[in-house]
């Protein structure tokens, strides 16, 4: 039998716990959380948790923890760890940069919504996200792939370009720690590349937590552009 998909709820309110159960009973697991301190409890111990997500629901307003997720570093934190979509569950207003700049979407049902509904936000998620990765593979390979171009760039140039490309293909704390190293710390930001590649795992079944997602998403072809980067 196929393993349900499994949806991650953040929010103090036990109402909406028991709403979103309830609207996703036989299609999907709901795991739920007060607030963010027993996820990340449970994700130390269990490494695999973050990555075993569909999606991750969460509320704004935490008044227990005096908290708005909005303007917080905690969906930061969250986009990091986790491969799919951080959904905001929220009726009020909230402005267009708020949202993109913390989630990845918003909900309007607080309560819950229905598997096939929930599925078609997923899905729009993923082919965004796979669009990115596109339009970043196809800037890389512009980049690194003409013949001769590489031996006429110096090294920390064809670095600094690897790592904003990078750069904009990661989200939170990883995004933000690549660009300080392309514009800031670039001697860091190389041995980061050289570290990468000599890691790298090249199989098909890479895990989710395998850095070559940053630049493309085979490993065999990230391996190339880091050596061509690096060593060119």
């Amino acid at each position: 039998m196929k393993p349900k998909p499994i949806v991650c709820l953040i929010d103090e309110d036990e109402e909406v716990h028991r709403g979103w159960t309830r609207s996703l009973q036989d299609e999907a697991e709901v795991y739920c959380y007060p607030d963010h301190y027993g996820l990340f409890r449970q994700a130390s111990t269990d490494k695999s948790l973050m990555a075993s997500f569909s999606c991750i629901i969460v509320g704004r307003k935490f008044s227990k923890l005096n908290l708005d997720m909005a303007h917080s570093h905690i969906p930061d934190l969250i986009r990091a760890k986790a491969s799919g979509p951080l959904f905001v569950n929220w009726q009020g207003f909230i402005t267009k940069e708020e949202l993109s700049k913390k989630f990845d979407g918003k909900l309007f049902h607080k309560f819950g919504v229905r598997w096939q509904t929930l599925r078609l936000r997923i899905q729009k998620f993923e082919k965004k996200s796979l669009q990115q990765k596109t339009n970043v593979d196809l800037t890389i390979r512009t980049k690194f792939k003409k013949q001769g171009n590489n031996r006429s760039i110096p090294k920390p140039d064809r670095c600094y370009a690897l790592l904003k490309a990078m750069a904009n293909n990661a989200v939170g704390s990883h995004r933000e720690k690549i660009e300080f190293y392309a514009n800031h710390d670039p001697q860091t930001g190389m041995q980061l590349l050289e570290a990468i590649y000599s890691k790298l795992v090249t199989d098909k079944n890479r895990p989710d937590s395998c850095p070559s997602r940053y630049i493309n998403s085979s490993p065999v072809i990230a391996k190339r552009i880091l050596y061509d980067t690096l060593y060119a």
